[in-house]
């Protein structure tokens, strides 16, 4: 589509991703969805296939969008997982390497393809974690593979960092998600204090097109109580 504006998410076929790429669609964006399965409803899809490295399945996306000559005007990471246990345990390695792959790896990856394809004024996404601003010593392997995604945000806003002219890095730090899959795991939980889906994917396309956007090197912490959604921002810098 000519003219319009083209945004990445990363994981997009997952919940969060799926609601925001629809979104930004209904917007009338044009959307590449990253992710292990495809997205029925985006534009384009790059299936990414779980016995590669992140590094063979970026290239992947690379090449794909140098084929289709696409620049991008938002890359959107909603990749992510949990895992608890302290580091006393035996699995504490094993749990490292899985939330490494699973956290940090996956907002390199949206970092990269961010820094080679993105418009100058654009926007980058990264999902941390609210828990991460403090110790996690009960949930070792996910605290300080996020707190690793708040480094790379407060690094990319340095002119070094790679990104281009005038574009912004944005971390968004969720609390508690209304996912199905919370709901099944959580079903006693106050739901009126989950952030909807929605209410997310409604933040980060008004971001996109200029609509309150935070400084570059934000984060948002994303907080709901009584249905009410609040954004705190922490302006994290090394």
């Amino acid at each position: 589509m000519e003219g319009a504006k083209h945004v990445l998410v990363y994981s997009g076929a997952g919940q969060l991703g799926t609601a925001v790429a629809k979104n930004f669609k209904d917007k009338g964006w044009v959307t590449h969805c990253i992710d292990f399965c495809k997205n029925d409803e985006s534009d384009n899809n790059v299936v990414l296939s779980p016995s590669e490295s992140t590094k063979e399945n970026v290239a992947k996306v690379v090449h794909d969008l140098k084929e289709k000559r696409v620049a991008l005007d938002a890359v959107v990471c909603v990749a992510g997982g949990w895992l608890g246990g302290s580091v006393k345990q035996g699995s504490i390695f094993d749990g490292v390497d899985q939330m490494w792959t699973f956290n940090a790896q996956s907002s390199i990856a949206a970092a990269h393809i961010a820094t080679n394809f993105l418009k100058e004024g654009g926007l980058l996404v990264l999902t941390g974690a609210n828990a991460a601003l403090r110790p996690t010593p009960t949930m070792i392997a996910y605290g300080i593979t996020k707190a690793a995604i708040h480094h790379l945000n407060a690094s990319l806003v340095d002119p070094s960092g790679g990104l281009p002219k005038d574009a912004a890095v944005v971390g968004i730090l969720p609390i508690c998600l209304d996912t199905l899959t919370n709901r099944k795991s959580m079903a006693q939980g106050n739901f009126d204090d989950w952030t909807p889906l929605l209410t997310v994917a409604s933040l980060l396309s008004g971001w996109a097109e200029g609509r309150d956007r935070p400084p570059s090197g934000t984060l948002v912490s994303i907080a709901t109580e009584n249905k009410e959604t609040k954004f705190t921002f922490v302006h994290h810098s090394l």
